[in-house]
């Protein structure tokens, strides 16, 4: 599976994906609006209250979380096993 996003609203009222990772901190703008400031330095004005970007964050963050605990998206590239490429399962530690 690729990088995870949110997905944020711009102010034109269309939607933009970010990789949430990127974002640095999020500020309170003018009328409930975001300022995301990324972490190369860059910036962002959304139509989100931060608020609700920085719930999506911890959305995602859990969701990614949920994941990795249950094991579902460990699968090794190109159809090889995990011992082909040294991968250990999060569940092949927890059960022993």
């Amino acid at each position: 599976m690729g990088f995870e996003v949110i997905e944020v609203t711009k102010l034109d009222g269309t939607t933009m994906h970010l990789n949430e990772d990127f974002i640095g901190r999020v500020e309170y703008a003018v009328a409930g609006q975001s300022a995301l400031y990324t972490l190369d330095g860059g910036h962002i004005i959304v139509a989100n209250s931060p608020d609700d970007v920085v719930a999506l964050i911890r959305a995602e963050k859990v969701a990614l979380l949920r994941r990795v605990l249950a094991g579902a998206d460990n699968v090794p590239p190109s159809g090889a096993n995990a011992s082909q490429v040294g991968v250990t399962r999060l569940s092949e530690v927890r059960s022993k």
